[in-house]
Protein backbone atom coordinates (compact mmCIF):
# COMPACT_ATOMS: atom_id res chain seq x y z
CA UNK A 1 0.00 0.00 0.00
CA UNK A 2 1.94 3.36 -0.91
CA UNK A 3 1.71 6.23 1.43
CA UNK A 4 -1.09 8.50 -0.59
CA UNK A 5 -3.53 5.60 0.19
CA UNK A 6 -2.44 5.66 3.84
CA UNK A 7 -2.63 9.52 4.29
CA UNK A 8 -6.24 9.21 2.83
CA UNK A 9 -7.39 6.44 4.84
CA UNK A 10 -6.23 8.26 8.09
CA UNK A 11 -7.64 11.23 6.93
CA UNK A 12 -11.14 9.43 6.44
CA UNK A 13 -11.42 7.69 9.35
CA UNK A 14 -10.57 10.74 11.01
CA UNK A 15 -13.37 12.60 9.56
CA UNK A 16 -15.49 9.47 10.06
CA UNK A 17 -14.77 9.64 14.45
CA UNK A 18 -15.61 13.79 14.08
CA UNK A 19 -18.51 13.29 12.18
CA UNK A 20 -19.74 10.19 14.65
CA UNK A 21 -18.54 13.00 17.85
CA UNK A 22 -20.55 15.88 16.62
CA UNK A 23 -23.32 14.67 14.29
CA UNK A 24 -25.85 15.18 17.04
CA UNK A 25 -24.54 18.44 18.21
CA UNK A 26 -24.91 19.73 14.35
CA UNK A 27 -28.90 18.11 14.39
CA UNK A 28 -29.64 19.91 17.59
CA UNK A 29 -28.33 22.97 15.67
CA UNK A 30 -30.79 22.55 12.63
CA UNK A 31 -32.73 25.91 11.61
CA UNK A 32 -36.31 26.04 11.41
CA UNK A 33 -36.34 23.90 7.97
CA UNK A 34 -34.16 21.20 9.31
CA UNK A 35 -31.22 22.19 7.93
CA UNK A 36 -27.57 21.93 9.37
CA UNK A 37 -23.73 21.36 8.29
CA UNK A 38 -20.95 20.05 9.44
CA UNK A 39 -17.43 21.38 7.73
CA UNK A 40 -14.39 19.81 7.75
CA UNK A 41 -10.65 20.35 7.30
CA UNK A 42 -7.61 18.19 6.00
CA UNK A 43 -4.20 18.84 6.44
CA UNK A 44 -1.67 16.88 5.48
CA UNK A 45 1.86 17.76 6.92
CA UNK A 46 4.35 15.90 5.08
CA UNK A 47 7.62 17.71 6.31
CA UNK A 48 7.21 14.85 8.85
CA UNK A 49 7.97 10.98 8.55
CA UNK A 50 5.04 9.58 8.72
CA UNK A 51 2.87 12.20 7.32
CA UNK A 52 0.84 13.91 10.26
CA UNK A 53 -2.87 14.63 9.13
CA UNK A 54 -4.89 17.09 11.20
CA UNK A 55 -8.78 16.82 10.57
CA UNK A 56 -10.79 19.82 11.84
CA UNK A 57 -14.39 19.52 11.90
CA UNK A 58 -16.73 22.94 12.51
CA UNK A 59 -20.44 23.14 13.61
CA UNK A 60 -22.21 26.56 13.74
CA UNK A 61 -25.30 27.50 13.53
CA UNK A 62 -25.90 30.93 11.94
CA UNK A 63 -28.08 33.54 13.19
CA UNK A 64 -29.30 36.47 10.96
CA UNK A 65 -31.48 39.17 12.79
CA UNK A 66 -32.02 42.17 11.18
CA UNK A 67 -33.26 45.98 12.54
CA UNK A 68 -34.40 48.74 10.32
CA UNK A 69 -34.18 52.00 11.91
CA UNK A 70 -33.49 55.85 11.23
CA UNK A 71 -31.28 58.00 13.42
CA UNK A 72 -33.02 61.66 13.04
CA UNK A 73 -31.11 64.63 14.37
CA UNK A 74 -33.79 65.82 17.04
CA UNK A 75 -32.55 69.18 16.02
CA UNK A 76 -32.94 69.36 13.14
CA UNK A 77 -36.96 69.28 11.28
CA UNK A 78 -37.63 66.56 8.99
CA UNK A 79 -38.98 67.18 5.82
CA UNK A 80 -42.09 65.81 3.98
CA UNK A 81 -41.28 62.62 1.52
Amino acid sequence: MNSQLHEINAATEAVRGLLDAHFRTAEESADDDGRFSLGFRVVFDRSHEPTRVKVTCRVAKVTTDEIECRACDPDQTELPL
